[in-house]
C-alpha cells in the first residue's frame, strides 16, 4: 500500500525525537550454542540500521539475521510506541507484515490446486460474484497470482478509492464493496500481456479461497500456513483486536508525508496507526505476525516445503522479470545478487514497512520490520532499503555461502 507522495511497487517525528529514540535501549536477543557473527560484522549491522532508522525518521524496528554455520543476529531498536510513555521495542512483538501476506494468500491457493479444489488455469467466471469485473472469462488464477491480470490497483491507482478508504481509516470493508469499485476499474493491459502490481487482484484470490473451500481465507490460512509450520503469531487479523492482544509494536505515518485526504486528528507529527483497520487490503496485506515465525515461513516459501514439486516448479518458473536481478513468481519476489537467488516479499502498510527474503537453500535469512509508513524522503519501503544494505553488509560470498 502506497500512501506517499511518489509511488514504490516492491507489494514517518522531527530529528531531535529520532535521535532520542535511536539513543535508547538497544534489545540484542542471542540463542545459546548458536555461533555468533564477529563483532566487525555486528557492528557494520548496527550501523547500517542506525543509519536507515535516522534518514527515514523510524521509531522502532527489529532485525533478525541467521546466516548457517556463520552467526545470528536478532535485535530490537528504539521504541514500539513513542509518545509520553515510550515503551522499548523487544524482538518477540507482533506486527502487520502488509503485502508479505501475498506469499500467504499464495501458498494457499497453490495448497489448494494441490488438493484438486482450483485450477491455476481457473477463470474468474467460474466464480458468480466475479459478474461485471472486466475480463472475467479471460483473467486466470495464475495470472492473479503473478500480477499480469491486467487489473489496476485499488488502494494506489484508484484516487476516488484512496479518498474514501483513507477519509475514514477505520471504515470496515465488505467484499460487496470492493467489488463494486473494482467494477468501475478499465484494465490497464489485455490480460497476461504486461505486468501491474496489484492488492485487489490478491483480494480476488481470496474470495476464491472462501468459494472453493467454505471456509473463510482467515480460517484456511491458519490451516494450511500457520498449523502446517507451527506459527504461533501468525494470522490473518485486518481489524486491530489481534494485534492489540499480543505484544505489539504501534504503527506510525509522518504527517508530513501523507496525502492531504488522509484524515487523522490532532497535530502531532506522528501519525498512529494501530487502529486502522486494513480490511480494504485483506489477502493482500492483512496478516499479522512475529520475527522467528516470519524466519520459519519464508525459509518455507524460499524451499518450497508446504507445495508439491508441481506446484513448486508452476510457482517459480517463467517469472515475470520486472529489471536485470528481480522478478515476481506466483506469489514470491526473486532478487538475484552476487550472493545468490533471494526468495521472498517485502512490504507496506500505513504504519508498517517490511522486508522477509532467504536464499534459495535457505542458508542466509534476513527479516526486517520497521514501524513508519510512509517515512521520511516520501519513503514507503525502509525496511527493504534496510535489508539491501544488510545484506551488503555481510561476510557472503558470491554465489555460495
Amino acid at each position: 500500500m502506497n500512501l506517499g507522495r511518489s509511488r514504490s511497487r516492491h507489494e514517518i517525528i522531527i530529528v531531535a525525537v529520532v535521535l532520542l529514540l535511536l539513543g535508547s535501549l538497544l534489545v540484542g536477543v542471542s540463542s545459546c550454542g548458536n555461533p555468533s557473527f564477529s563483532s566487525q560484522t555486528e557492528t557494520r549491522l548496527t550501523g547500517v540500521v542506525k543509519k536507515m532508522m535516522l534518514e527515514y525518521k523510524v521509531p522502532g524496528a527489529i532485525v533478525g539475521i541467521w546466516q548457517k554455520g556463520k552467526g545470528e543476529y536478532v535485535r530490537a531498536f528504539g521504541k514500539s510506541q513513542i509518545g509520553s510513555n515510550p515503551v522499548p521495542m523487544k524482538t518477540d512483538m507482533v506486527w502487520r507484515i502488509a503485502s508479505m501476506t501475498k506469499t500467504f494468500t499464495a501458498s494457499a491457493i497453490l495448497q489448494l490446486v494441490d488438493e484438486k479444489k482450483l485450477k491455476l488455469d481457473d477463470t474468474l467466471s467460474r466464480f458468480a460474484w466475479s459478474e461485471g469485473l472486466a475480463n472475467r472469462d479471460q483473467i486466470t488464477v495464475r495470472m492473479l497470482l503473478n500480477h499480469t491480470s491486467g487489473y489496476p490497483d485499488l488502494e494506489n491507482d484508484n484516487p476516488e478509492f484512496q479518498k474514501v478508504r483513507f477519509g475514514d481509516p477505520y471504515k470496515v470493508w465488505t467484499h460487496k464493496e470492493i467489488l463494486a469499485w473494482g467494477r468501475t476499474m478499465q484494465p490497464l493491459f489485455p490480460p497476461g500481456t504486461g505486468y501491474h502490481y496489484t492488492n485487489f487482484g490478491y483480494y480476488l484470490l481470496g474470495m476464491m479461497i472462501e468459494s472453493v473451500t467454505g471456509k473463510t481465507a482467515e480460517q484456511e490460512i491458519e490451516r494450511l500456513c500457520c498449523d502446517r509450520l507451527g506459527l504461533t503469531d501468525t494470522r490473518l487479523a485486518v481489524m486491530p483486536a489481534y494485534l492489540k492482544g499480543k505484544p505489539h509494536s504501534d504503527g506510525y505515518a509522518l504527517r508530513s508525508e501523507l496525502p492531504p485526504f488522509v484524515k487523522a486528528p490532532g497535530n502531532s507529527t506522528m501519525i498512529d496507526t494501530t487502529e486502522w483497520n486494513i480490511t480494504a487490503a485483506w489477502t493482500a496485506g492483512g496478516v499479522a505476525s512475529s520475527l522467528t515465525d516470519m524466519k520459519t515461513w519464508i525459509e518455507s516459501v524460499a524451499g518450497g516445503s508446504l507445495l508439491s514439486p508441481a506446484m513448486r516448479k508452476a510457482q517459480l518458473e517463467n517469472a515475470i522479470a520486472l529489471d536485470k536481478t528481480s522478478g515476481y513468481g506466483l506469489g514470491v519476489s526473486i532478487l538475484k545478487l552476487p550472493s545468490g537467488e533471494w526468495r521472498g516479499h517485502n512490504g507496506a502498510v500505513p504504519g508498517y514497512s517490511s522486508w522477509a527474503s532467504s536464499l534459495a537453500d535457505q542458508s542466509v535469512t534476513v527479516v526486517v520490520f520497521m514501524n513508519v509508513m510512509p517515512g521520511a524522503n516520501e519513503e514507503n519501503m525502509a525496511a527493504t532499503k534496510t535489508a539491501l544494505e544488510l545484506i551488503k553488509a555481510l561476510p557472503l560470498k558470491t554465489g555460495s555461502q
